[in-house]
């Protein structure tokens, strides 16, 4: 086969098959690849026959011979031409399960359209190795390439090709079968963005497409993302999931974290996925949506370091190597007592540089600033900024310690309230 440089999926099924003897077969109207390998291989066409009451065939790649205008010419008469079964490797259908899906951006953590797919030449096979999410890659499929020539000479500069390499592109499944394209290299690497940035990609993809990537993460990745998500979105994915791999997310966050989410849906939603949780995740959930909206004990975490004032500070390491908390809960250490009255409080480089057999009660702060429960979250957010704390103890009211607000979860809740409204940081 003549093999050209580089060619685009487009520009392939606009062309006419037509067999040694120069028949007609018919027009392309499916390129097939085989995706066993990093830069899959056109192995097939698939053919709508001329004048046979719309039959299509299947002719392997390996029968072109020639690649020019709008024409494909056979090696062989057509009726010798040799197919290819798409049963016995890992075929895809470049047309159907490419164009017009959506992909993720890795470059702009964003998710674009699919206009065009690029082959190269390599090593004597045409192989997919980018997908054009550009303008110029739609007015080529259009047939509206004069637009492009307009454009540079009007504006004096060449319209660029917007291309995402196939190395960074993967396909996902959805509940339909049908391909759905996704940020490939990575599941890796999509797992490492930060739940902000993989909330935006999960908010701009469609219900099945949410679906699929919120199955495909790993279940506690997918949670975190999942606490980003605008409320409104968040109740359409919830929803869509189902309520066996919503209940599985909601366990797998913090009890605040799933009470904020559960406090946006309807109360029977709320209540069906409180339902199919595990009962003691789903009763600590239940006790934090008890409290009135906008206060401490709805803010709070109820995750929190509770150290023994009578343990000595070597203790206390041990202990905290056996929990392996979170960072954000290892902000401040507090001494309780057996009724978990709060004590005092420590910062964890008070506890390292305690000399190892030093008790807690002898190293911790005594005047510990604290909130109660009901206490409103104005209040919270006003005490966080008075003294510069990170995390802000909540007492019930026999001085019990029963969570912890962090500045993060403060100023998340405030900003979702009201993005307009004067910060109590600002004024």
């Amino acid at each position: 086969m003549a093999i050209v440089p580089e060619i685009h999926a487009s520009r392939l099924l606009a062309k006419t098959v037509v067999d040694n003897r120069g028949e007609k077969v018919g027009q392309v109207v499916e390129l097939f690849v085989r995706t066993d390998e990093a830069l899959p291989p056109l192995v097939a066409i698939e053919v709508a026959c001329r004048g046979r009451g719309g039959k299509r065939r299947i002719i392997a790649w390996s029968a072109i011979q020639v690649l020019v205008r709008e024409y494909l010419s056979l090696t062989v008469p057509q009726e010798q031409a040799p197919s290819v079964d798409l049963s016995a490797a890992p075929f895809m259908p470049v047309k159907r399960t490419l164009f017009d899906k959506q992909i993720v951006d890795m470059n702009g953590l964003k998710v674009v359209r699919v206009n065009d797919v690029k082959f190269n030449e390599i090593g004597g096979e045409l192989r997919l190795v980018a997908v054009d999410v550009g303008l110029r890659g739609l007015l080529r499929r259009l047939g509206l390439r004069f637009l492009v020539h307009w454009v540079e000479s009007r504006f004096h500069r060449a319209l660029p090709d917007t291309l995402i390499q196939w190395a960074d592109v993967e396909r996902i499944d959805t509940e339909d079968g049908a391909g759905q394209v996704k940020l490939g290299v990575p599941y890796e690497r999509l797992a490492k963005l930060r739940p902000a940035d993989l909330a935006d990609i999960v908010e701009a993809l469609n219900a099945r497409q949410r679906s699929a990537l919120l199955g495909a993460l790993d279940q506690s990745v997918a949670a975190e993302a999942l606490t980003e998500v605008e409320p409104e979105v968040r109740s359409r994915i919830l929803a869509h999931l189902g309520s066996e791999r919503a209940s599985d997310l909601l366990e797998s966050m913090p009890a605040d974290e799933a009470a904020d989410i559960l406090s946006d849906l309807r109360p029977d939603q709320a209540e069906a996925l409180l339902n199919a949780m595990e009962a003691g995740d789903a009763q600590e959930v239940r006790e934090l949506l008890e409290y009135e909206a906008d206060t401490a004990g709805r803010l709070m975490s109820t995750e929190f370091i509770g150290l023994q004032g009578q343990w000595t500070a070597a203790q206390a390491i041990d202990e905290l190597r056996r929990l392996q908390p979170k960072p954000d809960v290892a902000y401040y250490l507090y001494i309780i007592d057996e009724e978990k009255h709060l004590n005092g409080v420590l910062s964890l480089r008070d506890l390292i540089i305690a000399p190892p057999d030093r008790r807690l009660a002898e190293i911790m702060h005594r005047d510990v600033v604290a909130v109660h429960e009901e206490d409103g979250k104005d209040k919270v957010g006003e005490i966080l900024a008075k003294y510069d704390l990170l995390a802000l103890p909540v007492l019930d009211d026999e001085g019990r310690l029963v969570g912890v607000v962090s500045l993060s979860d403060a100023v998340d809740d405030i900003f979702a309230a009201d993005r307009h409204k004067p910060r109590w940081w600002a004024r």
